[in-house]
């Protein structure tokens, strides 16, 4: 289609004078648009047109009227693209562009008023900012054409970019190679397919530059999952696919605070924005998981990211996590391609049958660093500052039960240690300097393993009690407690 396109309408439009330039782009709209040479019963040669056989000379002057009239009438339509509203109006502009270097929008006129034509800024990158066409909009040389962009909710996908056409009929070859021209924008040019967003209707972009694949250190054990359960099969999605592989997944990532989950999940976007997959963060009591699986479905192959899924697992919640795997699961089309990855804490609230395989595919424990990972780390962080003869089975006794962000922190503590004794200088650092950063930094461990994540949640009798006395205050406020001689005692107010 792109080729067929490119040869029809360049991707850069040719100079020529304007009147010119106009009607070539309008002839190769019509080409794109399936009129070639013949417009149904009428067949036209240069400057010539031959009639049916069946036409006498004055039955061909009421056949032109006809015909005349039949162009001139009102035609309308709607189409709808499978991608975002913003998306899909870049790409009309795009293509409107593309094919007469210009457009023109349109004031709407309203009961209320009438309103200037729109442009919108639509982020298309982390850093970048265009202004696209919304609302109604002409093109050059289509005398009584007018387009509407617009958004419209599509059963399966949810909202979606739509454009109504009204103008004569004989252009409709015309819009129909229009059509035909915003659609392979879209498909080569999308704004969010194989890019790493969140889950808005309208996406933003993820910054993914905060973190170096090269500095992220996990136990031999962890990267070896993720390696095989969450990279290989975006990175060699079409060999599994060879060998009989599904390619929809769902793997959890579980393990304690502080553990690198969340950094996984970095990485994981990384990965899939390198191979052409789209990242959509599903960020917990702001996105709505069903708008963001209906978004993976129309840019995939995609990776959904769904964190701390024991949050919305309780019962009585809105979404649970047997839910959000039953809407995954629900998801079918011939060669999905589709990654579901969630994250816990507590493994021990989710319901067991959520751990079956066919369920879960992979479930990753992200935990404590061994001893490899600590020595990898360290030298990573402190390079030639690091002492020749450092006893790293010491380092890592001092660090056992660190999850990594506890002996990223040590080995911080560390650095900042010798620079404050060296006046500023980061000197020599020795195998007991570890040592000691890591013992300072056990009782701060200690304390967060105490912790109870519902200690500052009232209990269930507590709240009930709660919330019977502030009705029993609604029911009596303003009411007079009296004595025996009709004295006031109390005033009950609603505090």
């Amino acid at each position: 289609m792109s080729d067929t396109i490119n040869e029809a309408i360049p991707a850069t439009p040719t100079k020529l004078a304007p009147d010119k330039a106009r009607e070539e782009a309008l002839a190769a709209l019509a080409k794109l648009g399936g009129q070639l040479n013949a417009d149904e019963d009428v067949i036209f040669q240069g400057r010539k047109f031959i009639l049916p056989e069946t036409v006498d000379l004055t039955g061909a002057v009421k056949f032109l009227v006809e015909k005349i009239e039949e162009d001139e009438q009102a035609y309308s339509f709607n189409r709808m693209f499978d991608y975002r509203p913003f998306d899909g109006a870049r790409a009309a502009g795009r293509a409107i562009k593309r094919a007469f270097g210009f457009s023109i929008g349109r004031p709407i006129h309203t009961f209320f008023g009438t309103r200037p034509p729109q442009l919108i800024d639509v982020k298309v990158s982390i850093n970048e900012t265009e202004q696209v066409p919304w609302g109604k909009v002409a093109i050059p040389g289509l005398e009584g054409v007018e387009l509407f962009f617009y958004g419209a909710t599509h059963a399966e996908y949810g909202e979606v970019f739509c454009v109504n056409v009204t103008g004569p009929r004989k252009y409709r070859f015309q819009i129909d190679g229009l059509m035909k021209l915003i659609q392979d924008e879209l498909n080569t040019n999308s704004i969010y397919r194989g890019q790493a967003i969140d889950g808005q209707n309208h996406p933003q972009f993820l910054d993914l530059t905060g973190v170096t694949a090269d500095d992220v250190v996990y136990a031999d054990e962890v990267m070896a999952q993720l390696e095989a359960n969450v990279w290989s099969p975006i990175r060699h999605a079409e060999t599994l696919a060879k060998r009989g592989q599904p390619g929809k997944r769902a793997v959890l990532f579980e393990g304690p605070y502080g553990s690198g989950k969340t950094l996984g999940a970095l990485l994981t976007a990384q990965v899939a924005v390198q191979n052409g997959w789209t990242f959509i963060y599903c960020r917990p009591g702001k996105d709505d998981i069903n708008q963001v699986m209906q978004t993976a479905q129309l840019y995939q192959p995609a990776v959904v990211f769904f964190e701390d899924i024991d949050t919305v697992a309780a019962p009585g919640s809105d979404v649970d996590a047997s839910k959000l795997l039953d809407l995954f699961d629900g998801i079918q089309s011939k060669g999905l391609k589709m990654l579901l990855v969630l994250t816990t804490n507590h493994v021990e609230k989710l319901h067991k049958g959520m751990m079956r395989p066919g369920r879960l595919d992979a479930v990753i424990h992200v935990g404590a660093m061994d001893r490899a990972g600590v020595e990898k780390l360290a030298r990573r962080i402190m390079g030639d500052a690091l002492d020749d003869d450092i006893d790293f089975n010491r380092v890592f006794d001092a660090t056992t039960g660190f999850m990594p962000a506890f002996v990223r922190e040590s080995f911080d503590r560390a650095v900042r240690y010798s620079i404050s004794r060296n006046n500023g200088d980061l000197g020599r650092i020795t195998t007991d300097d570890l040592v000691l950063a890591a013992q300072g930094l056990r009782p701060q461990l200690e304390l967060m393993q105490g912790a109870d994540d519902e200690s500052n949640r009232p209990s269930i009798d507590a709240e009930l009690a709660r919330m019977v006395e502030a009705g029993v205050r609604e029911s009596l406020h303003g009411a007079k407690i009296l004595d025996y001689d009709n004295d006031e005692m109390y005033h009950i107010g609603t505090k």
